[in-house]
């Protein structure tokens, strides 16, 4: 029994990935890893979707959960889902609207950026709001550049390495009339809005900019310890998706 077995809802609210190993899974990696760090704190959700990392993070031991997310159907869904398992109202609170809009003037003890990251091409921006929250932890889940195109980090003194550099960010196209894709904005043209797929090597330089220390969650031993999660975990597996602990 996974997390979620315990919370099927989850499994019908979103079409986005609502699949039992896929979602207990990443709820090892992203909840179970951070439990004591979670416990007692002010948690920011951004792109809170259908609410199931708010739900877990609450029940994780959270004193309080609020979720940004510009989907308000994904809002609804949430709320209904939150009052179905009996979740007190003042533990939570959900934004419509996007991240960049809402973020400022606002304190948290840990953000949550599951899914999102690959879905906008203003990363350090996003990454500079999220350190003015205050948090001492960043849990950052994304797709990223995959390891057979990553270039390897080498000791550098020039903070603008012209030659070799790992920092890079591969620019896609999301549809925007997609619940699993990016939200329409301001780069939107003709229904699709310029984002960007960092390399784990950017995720990390971003990070220690903004004063964090990164490490990652390791999806090669979980995995091979888990053989029967595995189709659902292809991004994963083939090194094209990672989850990242950012902390102070």
């Amino acid at each position: 029994m996974g997390f979620f077995d315990n919370f099927p809802r989850f499994y019908k609210t979103s079409q986005t990935s609502p699949f039992p190993y896929r979602l207990n899974s990443r709820h090892c990696a992203i909840m179970e890893q951070n439990f004591q760090l979670i416990k007692g704190k002010r948690v920011l959700d951004i792109a809170s979707h259908d609410g199931r990392w708010s739900f877990a993070a609450l029940q994780a031991g959270a004193a309080h959960v609020t979720g940004i997310e510009p989907r308000q159907e994904l809002i609804n869904s949430a709320i209904n889902t939150f009052n179905e398992y009996g979740i007190e109202p003042s533990r939570f609170e959900f934004l419509c609207g996007d991240v960049f809009d809402h973020l400022s003037n606002k304190e948290f003890d840990v953000v949550f950026c599951l899914g999102f990251y690959y879905h906008t091409i203003r990363h350090a921006e996003l990454f500079d709001l999220i350190e003015r929250t205050g948090a001492k932890l960043v849990v950052i889940d994304t797709e990223v550049t995959p390891v057979v195109d990553e270039l390897p980090e080498v000791e550098n003194d020039d903070p603008r390495a012209v030659f070799a550099n790992p920092y890079g960010v591969q620019l896609l196209l999301d549809p925007v009339d997609d619940q699993q894709m990016a939200y329409p904005d301001s780069l939107t043209r003709n229904g699709q809005t310029l984002v960007g797929r960092p390399s784990r090597s950017a995720v990390r330089f971003i990070a220690k900019h903004f004063g964090y220390v990164t490490e990652t969650f390791d999806w090669n031993t979980y995995l091979s310890e888990n053989p029967d999660v595995k189709s659902s975990m292809v991004d994963y597996s083939e090194g094209w998706r990672d989850t990242f602990y950012c902390s102070k």
